[in-house]
């Protein structure tokens, strides 16, 4: 893994984490706050740009993450805002966020180990 993967990754899992601070914070009610799902859209976005920048080789080593919709949802949130639903948000960050924090978490343990 590149340094370049390497930071980019850092930055997908930061990103990650801070939407689950930005439920927490705001808790259950967060699809009810414009300024929270800004936020989390925002992230989300953010995650989806990053993902194109990793090399495909990183992208292999996590294979249970859909990079496609990881990288489509970030189309949506930059061309289609005004289209976003709230309940889309919510399924990406109950069925597919978790598993891209684990994921990319995992691989960097384990490029840390590495060195």
């Amino acid at each position: 893994m590149t340094p370049r993967d390497r930071e980019t990754l850092e930055s997908i899992a930061e990103s990650a984490r801070k939407v689950g601070e930005y439920v927490r914070r705001v808790g259950p009610a967060w699809p009810a706050d414009d300024m929270a799902v800004d936020a989390i859209a925002k992230r989300l976005e953010q995650v989806g740009e990053l993902a194109r920048r990793l090399h495909p080789d990183v992208l292999e080593l996590m294979p249970a993450v859909d990079w496609r919709a990881v990288k489509g949802i970030r189309e949506v949130l930059a061309h289609d805002y005004e289209d976003v639903e709230v309940e889309v948000l919510k399924d990406v960050l109950a069925g597919e966020l978790p598993g891209l924090r684990e994921a990319v978490e995992s691989i960097l343990a384990r490029s840390d180990g590495a060195n």
